[in-house]
């Protein structure tokens, strides 16, 4: 069993919660090796305007330190709908491990997600995985927005109030998570969507933070839906000015650039079919639009190691080959089971959705080449209103889309490849942060912490002394990207 017999309650903060919190031990689902760690769930309302209603379960894991140092660092995963759980494994061997020789590491399921209750993950996704590999183009927004409709209807039977699951919770949960661990005082390093929550708690509760880590910055203000295609474009060209630039990536993909986009004008004009068998599953027929192609290059760019394939498995496709990219684009599409749906579009429906008019006409006129590409995603300009009326939420107040005004010590760190949350979202989030420093690792995607040493070292060096500017001068010294 997970769950061990040892329950009990305590009064938390009154001013937070405003009713009892019960905290309960259970089992640890992702240990790292050679780490003491305590695990359990603390009980708090799912609506903090009624706490003697409906009752969220938030899941941590409390990794002891063998230093005093009394404030810990929590650890805040992104998405929203990721699982600190599912990913404190890699995180914990990549960069966690550099600050638990000296403090605790707190990682917590969001509200939503992981190990905590009640869970929003939509196993209609799972279940129908082969027939969203199979959708064309055409077909595939109607085909998730069927799926997800059907996710949240089963959800809304179970009682889910979806309307309270959004950042300011969120916050709130973490608050009285640490609180009930006997916490006083913690530093935050966030990730992508963690960093919006970082920057929600630098709001609301400043009093309990030391220092904060904003690890590819994703600001309230900001409109992440329309962004993405400028910010898409954006990496798409450092992706293709670091091929031209090195010799070797030059010699064997001449011109990246230009057979990229012939090679998506071809594929939307007549897709090329590719078989592909799944683990454990029936062989598929996947047809390669331009607009699939695009959504793949666009995942890969998140991650270091994917990017440097990018150039070769354009070639091959370019040459008919589809041997080594359909696994790694249908990898990607798979993975969106990983993700809590339900809690993403319950948060992102309230906070992102109607907070800007959203200027299409101006982004075909800059980017001709994105006009069909509008309708392929899900959350593209015909389906994000559907999908939002399914989800039945209302818009938060302004003040979730304002910045946010600290004197917290933060430190920002961007990647200059990732399509996502690009630099210039750390440069929006720090013009009212008074005491922030941030960087640009040069070489790196999103999550510059998972990937770069040199971006590890900054944030040691900073969480130790916040209030002193950390020494950042291996970033001129790391390497180009390096393609295979």
């Amino acid at each position: 069993m997970l769950r061990k017999l040892c329950l009990f309650a305590l009064l938390l903060t009154q001013s937070i919660v405003g009713a009892q919190a019960t905290i309960e031990s259970a089992d640890c689902a992702a240990q790292p090796p050679g780490t003491v760690a305590s695990c359990g769930y603390v009980t708090l309302p799912q609506d903090y305007a009624d706490p003697s209603g409906r009752r969220v379960e938030i899941y941590y894991t409390q990794i002891h330190s063998r230093g005093d140092n009394p404030d810990p660092l929590v650890y805040l995963v992104g998405g929203p709908g990721s699982s600190g759980t599912h990913l404190l494994p890699v995180s914990y061997e990549k960069y966690l491990h550099a600050f638990a020789a000296e403090r605790d590491i707190i990682i917590i399921d969001q509200r939503g997600t992981g190990l905590s209750n009640p869970p929003l993950y939509c196993r209609e996704a799972l279940f129908r995985l082969g027939d969203i590999l199979e959708s064309p183009h055409e077909e595939h927004a109607e085909l998730l927005l069927e799926i997800l409709g059907d996710c949240q209807r089963r959800l809304a039977k179970q009682g889910v109030q979806f309307d309270t699951f959004h950042s300011a919770n969120n916050a709130r949960d973490v608050v009285n998570v640490l609180l009930a661990l006997g916490y006083e005082r913690w530093n935050l390093v966030g990730v992508s969507y963690g960093t919006k929550l970082a920057l929600t708690m630098m709001r609301d509760y400043p009093q309990f933070l030391r220092s904060v880590i904003l690890d590819s910055v994703y600001p309230p203000q900001v409109d992440i839906y329309m962004d993405a295609y400028y910010s898409g474009e954006r990496a798409l060209d450092v992706l293709f000015e670091a091929c031209a630039a090195s010799p070797s990536c030059n010699g064997r993909y001449p011109n990246l650039r230009a057979v990229f986009y012939r090679l998506y004008a071809q594929l939307n004009d007549m897709p090329m079919l590719a078989e592909y068998q799944p683990p454990d599953s029936r062989r598929l027929t996947i047809e390669i639009s331009g607009y699939r192609l695009y959504d793949w290059v666009f995942s890969w760019l998140y991650e270091v190691d994917a990017i440097r394939l990018i150039p070769k498995l354009v070639f091959e496709l370019a040459s008919g080959r589809t041997r080594s990219i359909v696994p790694m684009g249908a990898l990607f599409e798979q993975s969106m089971v990983t993700l809590s749906l339900g809690m993403h579009y319950a948060v992102q429906c309230q906070e992102e959705y109607g907070s800007a008019q959203r200027d299409y006409a101006r982004l075909v006129a800059a980017h001709p080449h994105l006009r069909g590409f509008l309708a392929y995603p899900v959350e593209g300009q015909a389906t994000l209103p559907q999908l939002c009326e399914l989800w039945g939420v209302p818009a938060r107040p302004d003040k979730v889309n304002q910045a946010v005004h600290s004197d917290v010590p933060a430190l920002l760190l961007s990647g200059n490849y990732d399509p996502i949350t690009p630099p210039e979202y750390a440069d929006v989030a720090s013009r009212t942060l008074s005491s922030a420093y941030a960087y640009v690792l040069p070489h790196v995607a999103h999550a510059a912490l998972r990937s770069d040493d040199c971006a590890v070292g900054i944030a040691v060096a900073f969480i130790s002394q916040p209030l002193v500017e950390p020494d950042s001068s291996c970033i001129a010294r790391t390497q180009p990207m390096r393609f295979r």
